[in-house]
């Protein structure tokens, strides 16, 4: 009886043994898999930047024009995500041409979606002079209500507490405190509002540059938005794209709450703030309604 106990004992620690040297294996031959990918990846010279703030639907529209075109894309920065370079490059204590190096594989692909490019659009200009631009904008009060979802924070206080400040990661510390752009503003929630503005503000200085889609539009018609997209920029349209529009590109954010009753008082900041640019992109900057028309270029 004790023989066979020890021998079953024996039996579970090599199969241990043997899952745990699979998974030593595994891990060998990813990062050496991915060395190889990064250091023979060539950046290609002439992308599509699609260009926004975080979660006003980025994800969604590159992968969908992707889909359709047929063309390689970019969703994320990997290296970016734990330890973030893009504020060094915005403040210009590294060069940008170390910063595409470090993501040469992402930067290998034809369309290349992320948020944290939008500041460095300037740099990308003149880096990439064949490159062609998306900015993607989103009411600000979505879109606000949308970051704030995916960090489980509340959209109401004044400040956040301690304890929720230590759980945000640091890439997204880096969107709830813009101060490191020059973003003035108190609370969160004014920084949220900052930021939008910043952006938007970005896109009104280089509008020529741009191809502008409003996110609105893109949920009331995806196919047709993506389409008319992908002709703008002179992209072929080689796929039926209509069973992968409503599939998940990121985590859901929660919709059934009212402005009003997710960010209270707070509210009244955002569209004190962010106001008169809502009306330059067609977002009514005060009572919840369908959205007004863009004003066309040019448009003070």
């Amino acid at each position: 009886m004790r023989a066979t106990i020890k021998q079953s004992q024996v039996g579970t620690q090599r199969m241990t043994s043997r899952r745990a040297a699979r998974r030593r294996a595994g891990v060998v031959y990813r990062a050496v898999r991915d060395t190889l990918q990064y250091r023979l990846a060539h950046v290609c010279p002439r992308p599509i930047f699609e260009l926004g703030n975080q979660k006003s639907g980025t994800t969604a529209i590159a992968y969908l024009l992707g889909q359709l075109t047929g063309l390689s894309v970019t969703l994320d920065l990997p290296r970016e995500i734990h330890l973030p370079t893009f504020p060094d490059v915005y403040l210009r204590t590294i060069p940008l041409s170390r910063f595409v190096a470090r993501n040469r594989l992402e930067f290998s692909r034809r369309i290349i979606k992320e948020p944290n490019l939008t500041v460095l659009y300037p740099q990308l200009a003149q880096a990439f002079p064949e490159a062609r631009y998306v900015f993607i904008i989103r009411d600000p009060r979505d879109n606000i209500r949308s970051i704030l979802n995916r960090l489980a924070l509340p959209g109401h206080l004044e400040s956040l507490p301690s304890r929720l400040k230590s759980d945000i990661p640091e890439i997204w510390r880096l969107v709830i405190d813009s101060r490191w752009l020059g973003v003035a503003g108190s609370t969160y929630i004014d920084q949220l509002a900052g930021r939008w503005l910043h952006f938007a503000r970005l896109y009104q200085s280089h509008k020529t540059s741009f191809r502008l889609i409003r996110y609105e539009d893109f949920e009331s018609d995806k196919v047709g938005e993506i389409t008319r997209l992908a002709t703008d920029l002179d992209l072929p349209c080689r796929y039926d794209i209509q069973g992968k529009i409503d599939e998940p590109c990121q985590p859901p954010g929660d919709r059934s709450m009212p402005w009003t009753d997710f960010f209270g008082d707070n509210l009244k900041r955002i569209e004190a703030r962010c106001g008169p640019m809502m009306q330059r992109f067609g977002y009514d900057p005060v009572i919840p309604a369908k959205p007004l028309r863009p004003q066309p270029v040019g448009a003070p």
